[in-house]
């Protein structure tokens, strides 16, 4: 499998109520030395501005505990200059700075070779009703994300959905709008992150988005976590809600997926280090779990409405775990 681990794990992980975090942040080249000992993590994502030397750093330093680049997340979320929006931003110039930002992205994505180039439009949407014309800022996402996918359609884009935070509203905020998107903007090398916390604030299954992201060939990226379904709690990957992250891989072993995991966590209480090592373990798991289920079986039962043999089999299937 392919897991990549974000940095909030060695970030002091503050929030509005503890601005200084909850504990020190590891400097870059002691993170490195953290996730050179973490079995089964093989890809580093990186924000940009990276903030190191050159691009050649990115590379040598993935190179030096033998992990490869992985996602680029241009940073359009924590510089207060965003706070309006990046794509759907009224001011022009903002618009523009946003755009070149992505594209100075999908360079250095090109350059490193890395996975991809992660949008997460934060500050995309709204707080108040009347505050926009929704259907002038739905044309600026279009004519945005069509200019950057058609800058280099050799690097592959994803747009990260989420339903609030930290608007009221996002834009993005499902998968439904997410694909309509993409087929609007019409470009082949813009997809679709799914991160199931994300999807389960959506109040969606997020199983059943895998097989409708992936029906249009647009599941390009999965984010794993966890969380009670009313916030974002960034929680260890079926910390809460086994059944669902279960079938979610089952429906990513049905349909084929082959691409990256990000554990995107944010373990602020508890140790970062000890929680990606979980987190590396559980996203194996419950994947190899997945895939011991009969699903030829499961098919018959499902085309039968044996909704009660269903749960007995996956009864037996997981007694072992409890």
């Amino acid at each position: 499998m392919k897991i990549e681990a974000a940095g909030a794990a060695f970030s002091p992980c503050p929030d509005r109520f503890v601005t200084e975090g909850y504990r020190e942040g590891l400097p870059l080249l002691e993170q490195f030395e953290e996730l050179s000992k973490i079995e089964g993590l093989n890809g580093i994502p990186f924000l940009y501005p990276h903030g190191l030397k050159d691009n050649k750093e990115m590379t040598r330093l993935c190179e030096s505990i033998n992990r490869s680049v992985g996602t680029i997340c241009p940073d359009t979320y924590t510089i207060r200059k965003w706070k309006s929006g990046t794509l759907t931003n009224n001011d022009p110039k903002t618009r523009r700075e946003s755009l070149e930002l992505i594209k100075e992205s999908m360079d250095l994505c090109h350059e490193v070779k890395g996975a991809d180039v992660l949008l997460w439009l934060a500050h995309d949407g709204y707080d108040y009703p009347f505050e926009h014309d929704y259907s002038n800022k739905w044309d600026m996402l279009v004519e945005g994300l069509r200019e950057v996918a058609n800058y280099r359609s050799d690097v592959k884009v994803t747009i990260e959905y989420k339903a609030k935070e930290p608007m009221t509203h996002q834009y993005i905020s499902d998968a439904g709008k997410s694909l309509l998107l993409c087929r609007e903007v019409g470009a082949e090398n813009l997809g679709v992150v799914l991160d199931f916390g994300h999807s389960m604030a959506a109040g969606e299954n997020p199983a059943e988005a895998v097989d409708l992201i992936a029906r249009y060939n647009k599941l390009f990226h999965i984010h794993m976590n966890d969380n009670y379904r009313s916030w974002d709690d960034d929680l260890l990957t079926g910390s809460v809600h086994f059944w669902e992250t279960l079938e979610f891989f089952y429906r990513l072993a049905a349909v084929g997926y082959d691409g990256w995991f990000v554990i995107d966590i944010w373990p602020s209480r508890i140790d970062g280090v000890k929680a990606l090592k979980e987190s590396v373990k559980r996203i194996q798991s419950f994947d190899k779990l997945a895939r011991e289920l009969p699903m030829k079986e499961i098919s018959r039962l499902q085309a039968q409405n044996k909704t009660m043999d269903i749960l007995e089999l996956l009864r037996e299937k997981t007694t072992r775990l409890h």
